[in-house]
């Protein structure tokens, strides 16, 4: 059995809602972690949420009014298929907290 790998643009990706399987909205994708392989990239994790979104742009906590939460999706554990609606493989107590 082969590995089909699909080709999915980061732009399309970046600031999606991320749904549960029962459709609630646990966040947005605010960025990406790759590792390169040659020169291909690949993505290992997904950082969701203000805190992510804070990381993104070097914001400094004290805007949020406290620390906001990051969760990081390893790249198993989000369906991407539909990169307008991705989706989260596991339960969201799974996701780590940054």
């Amino acid at each position: 059995m082969t590995r089909r790998s699909r080709i999915v643009r980061v732009e399309d990706l970046l600031g999606q809602r991320v749904r549960t399987a029962a459709g609630d909205v646990i966040g947005r994708i605010e960025e990406i972690r790759a590792e390169r392989h040659g020169d291909d990239h690949e993505v290992t994790e997904y950082l969701l949420g203000r805190g992510a979104l804070a990381e993104r742009f070097a914001i400094a906590p004290r805007f949020f009014g406290r620390h906001p939460t990051k969760r990081v999706a390893r790249w198993d554990q989000l369906d991407i298929r539909r990169p307008d609606r991705p989706v989260l493989t596991c339960p969201v107590e799974e996701l780590k907290r940054e």
